[in-house]
């Protein structure tokens, strides 16, 4: 089934190269598809948070554990935020428009990572919240939390960039894009180099980087300033 479902991803995304241009008439409504795309990783995301809540439902709670829970559906919403501020038909615009294919799909496809990130992210905090709060969190259990939510960081500066590229707004929605891949290669680096830490300290320290970057987003954001 997983071959399957991977030949079928690879025909949909060479097809899609190899029409390029040529259907560029026939692109995607500019409301439609971004309002599709937005209500499919918003049901990733709440089915992800339901089933990391229900999945621990039975859990004997602690105050390390209640801590860990809460930071992590901080880490959730935060990246809900950060995904939904910018998110518009730009893209399809401009395909349509000038036939910027290249564009269109990257946009299209990385929500794809995306999505991966946000289901893996809710299985990196029901490990964490599981796990011995006074002892070091496993290797496998940091890397998992680290690289899920560096990846969802990842995928939202490459669909941001795309987005500013297409509407013209470059240089500040640039520089938000940056902004998170800072931050997302903040967070790999703890499990790259195999950092030793608690659960607590690690899911405290990774829901602090996503705070940070809403506050950058309010602050810089040309659409609502706030600082």
């Amino acid at each position: 089934m997983q071959v399957v479902f991977l030949c079928c991803l690879a025909i949909d995304v060479v097809t899609t190269l190899i029409i390029g241009r040529k259907h560029s008439r026939f692109a995607p409504n500019i409301f439609y598809l971004p309002e599709r795309l937005g209500l499919f990783t918003l049901i990733v995301l709440g089915e992800t948070i339901f089933g990391l809540i229900h999945s621990l439902s039975g859990y004997i709670w602690n105050l390390g554990s209640t801590i860990s829970m809460g930071a992590g559906l901080i880490i959730a919403f935060s990246l809900w935020w950060l995904y939904f501020d910018k998110i518009d038909g730009s893209v399809i615009r401009r395909f349509r428009d000038e036939a910027k294919h290249t564009l269109y799909v990257i946009w299209l496809y990385t929500h794809f990572p995306l999505v991966v990130g946000l289901c893996a992210t809710a299985a990196g905090i029901r490990h964490i919240v599981s796990d011995d709060q006074n002892l070091f969190l496993p290797y496998l259990d940091e890397l998992l939390i680290c690289g899920s939510v560096a990846l969802c960081l990842f995928s939202i500066g490459v669909v941001h960039i795309c987005i500013s590229y297409a509407s013209g707004e470059k240089k500040q929605l640039l520089q938000l894009s940056m902004y998170k891949f800072f931050a997302g290669f903040a967070i790999i680096l703890v499990a790259v180099l195999q950092i030793q830490m608690l659960p607590l300290s690690l899911i405290l320290i990774i829901s602090g980087i996503c705070i940070i970057q809403i506050l950058v987003d309010l602050k810089q954001h040309p659409h609502h300033k706030i600082f």
